[in-house]
């Protein structure tokens, strides 16, 4: 596993989510309690059972670097495969998945916005090597009264590879946090059971 693979350097604005020796930005979802996730080799992996993770601080508008690897799971099949998710704000699911030769229904393969929209492509590499997610969101928009007045979107370069281009966010994917979308939310990582890992991960607030 090369460490220099798909590695992209955060730039010098960005706040730094995750580094690959300190997961203090980041607290379980359910207590609030520290991650519970492991580091290893510079990355942060899923304990299975510990459940998710959020960023202790919280976004509206930005730009999300993110690099994720996927264990080899040869003897499963569909959303069984090294299965997680990125979501932002808290509220809308960037599927992880292991969808090299791996077939699925296509609103759950990686990258789709899970249960809404396919991504546009499978640029998927082969599990066992670092990929990554390049993320541009923009939340909803509300006025005073709390309408809606713009929908979200999100633009999603998977492997350098453009798979949402403006995609429109309208309401939030399943396994959500709680919260008004009006409001800035954190980053969250699934724990779907699967030991997946991540790294060199990045935010700059737009």
């Amino acid at each position: 596993m090369s460490s220099a693979q798909n590695y992209t350097p955060p730039p010098a604005d960005a706040v730094v989510l995750f580094a690959g020796t300190d997961a203090s930005e980041w607290v379980q979802r359910s207590s609030g309690d520290p991650c519970r996730w492991r580091i290893i080799d510079g990355a942060m992996e899923v304990v299975p059972g510990t459940g998710d993770i959020v960023t202790k601080r919280r976004f509206r508008d930005f730009e999300l670097h993110l690099e994720f690897w996927l264990p080899l799971m040869a003897d499963k099949t569909g959303q069984a495969r090294a299965n997680s998710g990125l979501y932002l704000q808290g509220l809308y699911e960037i599927q992880i998945l292991d969808s090299y030769n791996n077939e699925t229904y296509p609103l759950g393969v990686c990258a789709a916005l899970y249960n809404q929209v396919a991504p546009s492509q499978n640029a998927a590499l082969p599990p066992e090597q670092w990929q990554t997610y390049h993320v541009f969101f923009r939340a909803p928009k509300f006025d005073a009264e709390g309408n809606r007045v713009q929908d979200g979107a999100v633009t999603l370069l998977w492997n350098g590879v453009k798979v949402h281009d403006e995609t429109p966010i309208t309401v939030p994917t399943g396994g959500h946090l709680d919260h008004s979308p009006s409001e800035p939310g954190p980053i969250m990582l699934q724990d779907h059971g699967n030991k997946i890992r991540f790294r060199n991960i990045w935010i700059r607030p737009l």
